[in-house]
């Protein structure tokens, strides 16, 4: 058996409405082969539906900002 050794970059983002927390992104990008994961945790969901609109913006730009990392990453 061999030791096998994976590093990933996580990344964490917010998105908050009137210093409130609506939702919670984090995203796991390996350094070398694999799969990035990203993922969206609603936390206040009354907060999420009043400002669907705003929250799924932050969530594109926060995945804009996953696929720029992977991009430096692959460049490396």
């Amino acid at each position: 058996m061999a030791l096998k050794i994976t590093q990933t970059v996580t990344i964490t983002g917010t998105s908050g409405i009137d210093g409130q927390q609506a939702a919670y992104f984090s995203a796991q990008v390996p350094q070398g082969v694999g799969n990035s994961t990203i993922s969206r945790n609603i936390t206040n969901q009354v907060l999420y539906d009043a400002n669907r609109k705003v929250v799924r913006a932050d969530e594109s730009e926060f995945q804009g900002k996953v696929y720029a990392i992977e991009d430096s990453l692959l460049a490396k």
